[in-house]
């Protein structure tokens, strides 16, 4: 169960990671930015192997909704961080939802597991 969530992480970390290389590719041009973007491909294609393996311990409706908080929340980080994107209180009260909703569905997640692995 701990390496499905670890892939998980891993899993959170590319999609953050392929998402932000897209963006960079803009900075560029030619082959260069043609560079930039198959980095993300790649990144991005790590990730999905790297998802298919939490997804053997972690439920789908489960794993998904957290891959796409924790990416949000991680983008909007860089983005302040590395592109110097401004964000509203309307940005960070979003952000805290989206934290809580994953809070929940993990909370609840134990349960749904544990009723399927028994029924």
């Amino acid at each position: 169960m701990l390496i499905s969530w670890l892939a998980l992480a891993a899993t959170v970390l590319c999609s953050t990671g392929g998402n932000t290389f897209a963006n960079w590719s803009h900075r560029f041009v030619g082959r260069k930015r043609l560079m930039v973007l198959a980095t993300a491909v790649g990144v991005h294609g790590f990730g999905l192997l790297c998802f298919s393996v939490a997804l053997t311990g972690i439920p789908l409706a489960i794993a998904y909704p957290v891959l796409i908080g924790g990416s949000v929340a991680c983008i909007t980080l860089l983005a302040v961080s590395l592109f110097g994107e401004q964000l509203s209180s309307r940005h960070f009260a979003g952000l805290a939802l989206i934290i809580v909703g994953m809070v929940l569905l993990h909370a609840t997640g134990g349960a749904t597991a544990q009723a399927g692995m028994n029924g």
